[in-house]
């Protein structure tokens, strides 16, 4: 058994597999597993593929197809690890990545959120995908917020260190679709935990890159219904938990603008049909009345 399960999903970038494995330090108490999700023959070589020749990564070639969340669910049954850090392949971890880890072996905690910094997948140059979580972290600092608050700011997989017991206890899973398979897991996860803690340690780096997944889901009119899809599961869950601010979901009909009339109505079909269109008026409120003031 080891103290930590690293969980890397990957599809058809092994140049930027092979950046985050470098990221991540042999050690004997770190299991690193790498799922490929049925990347094609034309774009990797499986006899040379990026992990092999490290006897601490695991490398599991799933042939389903099924999506980053499918990849994740699949090293979740693989891991032994007392805590679960969960990455993307086209990221990769901070230079003091292990001793920031080690330092929260010990933690009581069943979550623990980091900072993180963000840059051009490409150039290198600084990017801005960090900033909203940074900025929550620091207010948990300062008292304006709890930790969980934090960490629902920016449901990501990526940042946090989640005791895989509490995990498999729980039954906390990732969503088997194409897009926002993350979400509902980072909320249930934050929602479910005993105790969430913040670190001011940055953990991790996050890339903007064209064509990545995160990038397609601001393209593609079926990846931006699957989303919404994901953010009323949202809301309705949060209806248990005062503390979460819900999305404004009505600002989602004029996100749907840009895909065109069908997708418009489709939106306000699943708004109304779940029964949130009206739902996190008070967030849409806040926004507005912000707005108002610094004008």
């Amino acid at each position: 058994m080891h103290n930590y399960s690293v969980i890397i999903p990957h599809h058809d970038i092994p140049s930027l597999l092979q950046r985050c494995l470098n990221s991540i330090p042999p050690h004997d108490d770190l299991q690193v597993i790498v799922v490929d999700d049925n990347s094609l023959p034309q774009a990797v070589d499986f006899d040379h593929f990026p992990g092999m020749e490290r006897p601490d990564v695991e490398v599991v070639f799933d042939k389903q197809g099924g999506g980053a969340g499918h990849a994740r669910n699949v090293g979740l049954e693989r891991a032994d690890g007392k805590w679960l850090i969960f990455a993307d392949a086209d990221d990769f971890f901070a230079p003091d990545f292990y001793e920031t880890i080690s330092s929260f072996v010990d933690s009581e905690s069943d979550l623990i959120l980091f900072m993180a910094d963000s840059v051009d997948s490409d150039t290198g140059e600084p990017s801005d995908r960090h900033l909203v979580l940074n900025e929550n972290v620091r207010r948990a600092f300062s008292g304006e917020q709890t930790a969980q608050q934090a960490s629902l700011s920016m449901p990501t997989p990526w940042c946090r260190m989640v005791r895989r017991s509490f995990v498999m206890e729980r039954g906390v899973r990732y969503d088997e679709t194409m897009v926002a398979n993350d979400l509902m897991f980072a909320v249930k996860a934050t929602c479910w935990a005993r105790r969430v803690e913040a670190s001011d340690k940055v953990l991790y780096t996050v890339t903007s890159r064209r064509g990545s997944l995160w990038d397609n889901q601001r393209r593609s009119s079926q990846n931006f219904l699957c989303r919404l899809d994901a953010y009323i599961r949202r809301n309705k869950f949060y209806e248990d938990y005062p503390y979460a601010e819900k999305k404004a979901m009505m600002l989602y009909l004029l996100d749907a603008r840009r895909y065109g009339f069908g997708t418009v109505l489709c939106t306000l079909w699943m708004l109304v049909r779940s029964g949130t269109l009206f739902s996190g008026m008070g967030t849409l409120w806040k926004i507005m009345s912000n707005h108002l003031r610094w004008r």
